[in-house]
């Protein structure tokens, strides 16, 4: 392959995350010429639904899946936790690049820790399994919805003085920002599958990019994200619903953090479970994972959502 088109997003982070993907292709393969093609998605454009109240899975990847099948573009980057849980069948995702941090942040213009926020904060936060995580930490918490790109987030919450703002530290990390945040722990914020994940998507049909897409990929950060894909398709039921998910693999043990809830957070199941991968495979580990929290109540909550 002599020419290569990478198609994105248009925001600082989606084009910070293609030039990581060409980088690592051109550092192997030299000869390459690589251009970048930017592509607006109905995400881009629609600013102002919450993203709780998002159906659609392809609202940020859509357009881009598009030119995938013009052939306008030949690969295209995403941040790994947009993509739909079910790809279309003539894409895959052929790469992944090593995941940066998995963890959820909350911004802040006065406070470096959760304990020095006020009684009743006003924090702006997106999707519903934070909104509920967090209103675990601060019970008489004031949610304020939040769309736009990270810089954009970032003024809101200077202009309006709210008192945070809760975003992925991988943004954070790759736009070298300096802001005042707390990271929360596992205990306080299980984050969303494939969080900080890099993916790279291509058509199956495309062989020509199968030495290229093997070369640059990150075979851990590969296998960790096919767990928290699987584990978040089991507990979404094939319904919108708030879910978590970490796996880590460490000396050959895998450890893996869940989370789900109804919409208003009355049912809550967090589960977690670690095994050895040289006694027991990868799909038997997150069977158990299910059928433990399938004993706390997890077929209550993801009926009470099929009846929504």
């Amino acid at each position: 392959m002599k020419k290569l088109i990478i198609g994105t997003r248009g925001s600082n982070l989606a084009l910070n995350q293609a030039k990581s993907v060409k980088e690592k292709i051109l550092k192997i393969f030299p000869d390459i010429k690589i251009d970048t093609k930017t592509i607006k998605t109905e995400g881009d454009i629609d600013l102002k639904t919450p993203i709780r109240n998002i159906l659609d899975k392809g609202f940020y990847t859509k357009e881009i899946e598009k030119a995938l099948l013009d052939s306008s573009i030949n690969i295209a980057v995403h941040s790994m936790k947009d993509l739909p849980l079910e790809l279309d069948s003539k894409f895959q995702i052929g790469a992944v690049l090593k995941r940066r941090s998995p963890m959820d942040v909350i911004l802040s213009n006065n406070y470096k820790t959760i304990n020095e926020f006020p009684g009743t904060p006003t924090i702006a936060v997106g999707s519903l399994r934070r909104r509920l995580q967090l209103k675990k930490i601060f019970p008489n918490v004031k949610l304020v919805d939040i769309r736009g790109n990270i810089e954009t987030r970032i003024k809101k919450l200077i202009d309006n003085k709210w008192d945070g703002l809760i975003m992925a530290k991988a943004a954070i990390e790759r736009l070298s920002i300096k802001h005042m945040f707390y990271e929360f722990n596992i205990d306080e914020m299980i984050p969303a599958p494939c969080q900080g994940i890099v993916a790279i998507e291509n058509l199956k049909s495309d062989s020509e990019l199968v030495p290229i897409l093997d070369a640059i990929n990150n075979n851990k950060t590969f296998k960790i994200s096919r767990v928290e894909r699987d584990i978040a398709k089991k507990l979404e039921g094939g319904c919108k619903v708030p879910v978590g998910c970490l796996a880590t693999i460490e000396d050959n043990i895998l450890h893996i953090n869940a989370y789900i809830a109804n919409n208003d957070g009355s049912m809550v199941i967090k589960e977690k479970i670690s095994a050895d991968l040289k006694e027991i495979d990868i799909d038997s580990i997150v069977n158990k994972l299910i059928s433990n929290m399938s004993k706390n109540g997890l077929n209550d909550i993801l009926n009470q959502r099929f009846k929504n």
